[in-house]
């Protein structure tokens, strides 16, 4: 056992170091001394992979760049082929690291943080860049060879940054709406996006255009056709947020990439200043485009509605909760009376048999005790929430024969909104009777997790049940219990597009997942109260 898994781990380790060479040799006829693609693939690599997979990764760079210097040792000397032999990534990972480990450059798996984003691209440039002027330097200890001036050294920076800026964010686009659902919906999506429209038609044809403007003027000309790019580039972003400044920026910065000349062997002041000017620019679009994209989801969310439907459904809920205990106490007094009823009735004619009567008072007082219970629980009442996720759910789905499991981990659910923890205990129930409509469900798993991250609390809950075909014929002989399972939790037999919207009400997501043998429901709800800090910086998080 232990043998397996390591050769498995080897094998893994492997196939990380052969997919980046073969990545890196793919994108190798792309580059340009003005679009360091490759740059961009090792950021990708290093953003994406665990840790326990760098060491692959540099092992993967070494071999075939120590095959490309090494026919140079004669032209440059065996102390530039010992230090080029060292593998660039090697550079990056402490930077990368630290932007991972300390910026929390991924808050959570659907989010990234555009400024730790952009310090780790800076600084892996400059991580690159101090790398590659090294080398020159070691090379100018041979006679015949090029020296390095600010403007080459300004040149291999501006490549290394404006190919991080064009790839990564794409790749981190994608990572995220891969994630989210089907890429065939997402992409149908995308192609009918105002985004995308506006993109072809505005963005697409003004910055090609001010491309071949640059590229057939003189320098003045030229220069200022590239500083004008970014116009259209300023109109989108401040229409649809930071992935309208990922689609400029990545067209604003091949076109320049291709129509200026390369200052590593022709010093140009003027191209230089274009490229500084695109590159501050760009990076301030990044910035300005999270920061509008976190004011457009708050807009849409519409914050003030979203207190006013809080408020209503607590409301709901109290008023439910009332009148379950109202229909108890109705319920009890009832039964008391017909008690006494059925009692002075056997007095005044002992001959009248009354089994049949307490029989009947029981059963109407019971059947009102479940109206009761399925408005609001009296272990929710008296115990809590978890009292009721385990006792009121696990008795109705044990009557109507399916296995039930609960498991309630975590923290801080005794400082949550009582409308978080209602809207919890009812999208469970919701959820469990949309999971349990197929026959051939024999169990149901129920699993709510509670945390607290940066200050804000939160709930996850998780149904989950499990198919068995063999199963079906039990199911069909619980039918009546099963099409009664709705109105034992009170629950509105709600689909997943209601469901959706009822979660989205606390700031949540939902997530679906259908399988032959298995059926999950993910719901992730939000506490509205959250702990005030007037020093708090402004995060641009966006996905």
């Amino acid at each position: 056992m232990g043998k397996g898994l390591l050769k498995s781990e080897w094998l893994k380790q492997i196939a990380v170091a052969v997919g980046f060479v073969v990545t890196y040799e793919a994108a190798h006829p792309f580059s340009h001394a003005q679009f360091a693609l490759g740059s961009a693939l090792r950021l990708l690599w290093l953003l994406f992979l665990p840790y326990r997979y760098w060491p692959a990764l540099a092992i993967g760079e070494f071999a075939p760049n120590f095959l490309t210097v090494y026919p140079c040792l004669d032209q440059f000397g065996a102390l530039w082929v010992a230090f080029r032999a060292i593998p660039p990534i090697a550079f990056m990972m402490p930077v990368v690291w630290y932007c991972r480990a300390r910026l929390a450059l991924f808050p959570s798996k659907r989010l990234v943080n555009v400024n730790a984003l952009l310090i780790c691209a800076v600084a892996s440039s400059l991580a690159l860049t101090a790398y590659s002027s090294l080398a020159m330097v070691i090379s100018h200890f041979q006679p015949g060879t090029l020296a390095l001036t600010p403007a080459g050294a300004f040149a291999y920076f501006i490549g290394f940054y404006f190919a991080m800026l064009a790839a990564v964010p794409w790749a981190l686009i994608a990572r995220f709406e891969l994630r989210a659902g089907r890429w065939q919906d997402k992409l149908r999506r995308a192609l009918q996006s105002r985004l995308f429209l506006e993109g072809m038609a505005v963005l697409l044809p003004s910055t090609a255009l001010l491309a071949l403007v640059s590229y057939r003027s003189d320098a003045n000309y030229g220069q200022l056709g590239l500083m004008a790019m970014f116009l259209p580039v300023v109109w989108l972003t401040l229409r649809h947020g930071w992935r309208a400044a990922a689609l400029g920026g990545t067209l604003t910065i091949v076109c320049a990439a291709y129509v200026l000349p390369s200052e590593i062997y022709n010093a140009n002041v003027i191209a230089i200043q274009t490229e500084l000017f695109l590159a501050v620019t760009i990076t301030s679009l990044f910035a300005m485009g999270a920061r509008i994209s976190e004011q457009q989801i708050q807009g849409r969310q519409a914050t003030n509605g979203h207190e006013l439907a809080r408020q209503s459904y607590q409301q709901g809920e109290l008023r439910l909760r009332q009148t379950a205990h109202a229909v108890d106490d109705v319920a009890a007094r009832l039964n008391l009376a017909i008690s006494r009823l059925l009692r002075q009735m056997r007095h005044l004619n002992p001959q009248v048999e009354n089994e049949t009567y307490y029989q009947q008072a029981i059963a109407a007082h019971q059947e009102i005790h479940q109206l009761a219970e399925s408005l609001h629980p009296t272990a929710w009442r008296e115990r809590g929430l978890p009292a009721a996720l385990q006792e009121m759910i696990g008795r109705a789905l044990d009557e109507a024969g399916i296995a039930y499991r609960c498991n309630i981990t975590g923290r801080g659910f005794t400082r949550m909104d009582p409308a978080v923890l209602a809207a919890a205990y009812r999208v469970s129930c919701e959820a469990i009777v949309h999971v349990s409509k197929r026959l051939a469900c024999s169990s149901v798993r129920l699993t709510l997790r509670g945390g607290e991250t940066h200050h804000m609390r939160w709930l996850v809950v998780r149904v989950e049940g499990s198919m068995d075909d063999a199963k079906v014929a039990r199911a069909i002989h619980n039918a009546t219990d099963r099409q009664r399972l709705p109105v034992k939790l009170g629950a509105s037999g709600l689909d997943r597009d209601q469901l959706s919207e009822l979660v989205r009400i606390f700031d949540g997501e939902l997530h679906y997942r259908a399988g032959a043998e298995r059926m999950s429901v993910t719901m992730l709800l939000h506490d509205a109260r959250r702990v005030s800090h007037d020093s708090t910086p402004v995060r641009l998080w966006v996905h």
